[in-house]
């Protein structure tokens, strides 16, 4: 054992404080520098958990499969539990501020949408097709927002300039209302976007219809079913949405008009007319047979969209209330009416029957898998 005594130069010395992190005012409340560089960066987010009633998560309404019918596999309510996350940063240049920005969520709910049958869940795999999101452990992770704005101009995935800055939600509880454009989780797309001062701008840009802006095309020249609608018959997409907005944003409110110009564009004139059954080897419904590509096509269309949104602001029934509207019309664009993530919704209503899939006295009944014509 071995013994020996401290000098006063081997005793521990508190070091300086040094700040590593400092805050960066320029951008806002939130911003900091990154340390070691001049770019600034907000951390932002929430929690979020919501039950629906007579419903499916995130407020969607009982309008179809086990939910609209009311029949005996309906589930009574529905869960979600959310968590978003978004990454914002500025980095100022010889040729002005550079902004990249990222937003994702995590997200686990109970039966999706609510319309499927229980016996047909597999406890431990999705069930293929059915969006189920309750699987042990599951849930899943979405990329809402992914863009570079520089100089005026955005690249990436963001909003549409066609989409008013509250999208389809205006009391930012549901997108399913009708009547309402939404893409929230944003669209590829390429935007300039030109400031006029005095809270007056304008957008033009084109989206990538690919995943928001299409929706089912149908030859009619086969059988329709009860919904009189067939199998989806759209051609591939052969241009962009042109997209554009004139918005003036002011102390007393906002107001603004945009347009979108969507192309339409239908496949080939001789389709299968009826799909393979289960676990058969064929062809699905409206799916190309050996005489399509000689057999020509429906000629394209163009089809549009326009809005009106209002925005007043500080209403005198308390301190940061407002009203939201807005008006859309549309032709050969129907997503820009119902629009939501999945394929626009069209409707049948029956009244008291005994037919096979609908419940004896529904107040509504509607197919599981609906579809609206575009």
């Amino acid at each position: 054992m071995a013994a020996s005594s401290a000098h006063a130069a081997d005793l521990p010395v508190k070091a300086k404080a040094v700040e590593y992190v400092k805050v960066c005012s320029a951008y806002g409340a939130g911003f900091f520098y990154i340390p070691g560089t001049d770019t600034c960066m907000k951390i932002g987010g929430y929690l979020r958990v919501d039950a629906t009633f007579n419903g499916g998560v995130q407020g969607s309404p009982a309008w179809n499969g086990d939910a609209g019918q009311h029949n005996r596999y309906f589930d009574y309510f529905a869960a979600r539990s959310r968590m978003l996350l978004s990454i914002d940063t500025r980095t100022a240049t010889e040729y002005g501020v550079v902004r990249t920005f990222g937003q994702g969520r995590f997200q686990f709910s109970t039966l999706g949408n609510n319309t499927f049958n229980p016996n047909a869940i597999n406890g431990s795999l999705p069930v293929a097709g059915s969006q189920l999101l309750d699987t042990p452990g599951g849930g899943y992770t979405t990329i809402q927002f992914l863009f570079i704005q520089f100089a005026g101009f955005t690249f990436g995935q963001s909003a549409s300039a066609y989409a008013s800055p509250w999208q389809g939600f205006p009391g930012n509880i549901s997108d399913f209302l009708l009547g309402g454009h939404n893409n929230d989780t944003g669209v590829n797309n390429i935007q300039y976007t030109a400031d006029f001062g005095n809270g007056v701008t304008g957008t033009i840009g084109l989206d990538d219809p690919t995943v928001w802006d299409r929706t089912a095309v149908y030859n009619l020249s086969l059988p329709l079913n009860a919904t009189l609608n067939t199998g989806n018959a759209y051609a591939g997409v052969h241009a962009p949405d042109v997209v554009g907005n004139i918005r003036i944003d002011q102390a007393w409110g906002l107001f603004q008009i945009s347009a979108a110009a969507h192309e339409v564009s239908g496949s080939y004139n001789t389709l299968n007319a009826l799909g393979a059954p289960a676990g058969a080897v064929g062809l699905p419904g409206a799916a190309p047979t050996p005489l399509s590509e000689i057999s020509g096509h429906p000629d394209t269309k163009w089809g549009g969209a326009v809005q009106a949104a209002l925005q007043i602001k500080n209403l005198p029934t308390g301190a940061g209330d407002d009203i939201k509207m807005d008006a859309s019309y549309s032709k050969g664009a129907t997503k820009y009416i119902i629009s939501s993530s999945s394929t626009s919704p069209s409707f049948a209503m029956f009244g008291s029957t005994s037919a096979p899939g609908c419940s004896r006295f529904p107040r509504a009944c509607l197919p599981t898998a609906s579809h609206g014509a575009s």
